[in-house]
């Protein structure tokens, strides 16, 4: 009987454990529709973007950044939980920013976990016939997805720069009008922080990025049905 009741007791907990298992794999889901829509208005910068499908999201938590790598709280809309429905988010920034500032959403689950959005910039007074509109993440342990705004047809020279001035990595990558992507590999970096300065002629942008291990990494979450 003694060794039956241990047999069983093993039985149990391995089903436990599997079930432990299982259910972790399963995490909120959120597809956008498209990407975030920033307008600056005369109070401050009006936030809109669409889901097409949601699967336990609770929350968005909207978040700013000055340099793309330290955020903070802006606000929080609540999420439509489980939906397969187009569903439209707002929300009205109150701030005077500087020139360049970027939002990244978080997807809150039923349980406190979340997943974190792409980063978008907006920048005011650019005149440049180019934009960084959006990057996968500016914390990065492989590889820095820029999407480029383009205006017209064009050839996109980058450098990335580390703290000591020196040039890391460099190339160029032919654009067309309209939006396009470069993508930048990372994953010869020492960790730390860099700046990824793109130019054509004598106008240029750049954004700041931290490389970090794969440990270090966020959880990120972003999907769109229609680029």
């Amino acid at each position: 009987m003694k060794k039956q009741f241990n047999f069983a007791s093993v039985k149990v907990l391995i089903l436990f454990i599997l079930s432990i298992g299982f259910t972790s794999v399963v995490t909120a889901k959120c597809v956008y529709l498209k990407p975030m829509n920033i307008k600056k208005m005369g109070m401050g910068y009006m936030l809109s973007w669409e889901t097409t499908e949601e699967a336990d999201i609770q929350s968005f938590v909207i978040q700013r950044s000055s340099n793309g790598i330290d955020f903070k709280n802006a606000g929080d809309v609540k999420g439509a939980g489980y939906s397969t429905k187009v569903t439209s988010y707002r929300f009205l920034d109150l701030v005077q920013t500087g020139k360049k500032t970027c939002y990244r959403l978080l997807h809150y689950a039923a349980d406190g976990s979340f997943t974190i959005s792409e980063t978008f910039f907006m920048e005011q007074n650019n005149n440049s016939n180019f934009t960084v509109a959006s990057v996968n993440s500016a914390i990065t342990s492989d590889d820095l997805n820029l999407t480029i705004a383009s205006k017209k047809s064009m050839t996109i020279d980058f450098e990335v720069v580390n703290k000591s001035g020196r040039v890391v990595k460099k190339g160029s990558q032919k654009v067309n009008a309209g939006k396009n992507y470069i993508n930048i590999n990372c994953k010869a970096f020492s960790t730390g922080a860099y700046n990824v300065v793109l130019k054509n002629g004598n106008k240029n942008s750049n954004i700041t990025i931290k490389k970090v291990s794969a440990r270090d990494m966020p959880q990120l979450e972003y999907s769109v049905v229609n680029l």
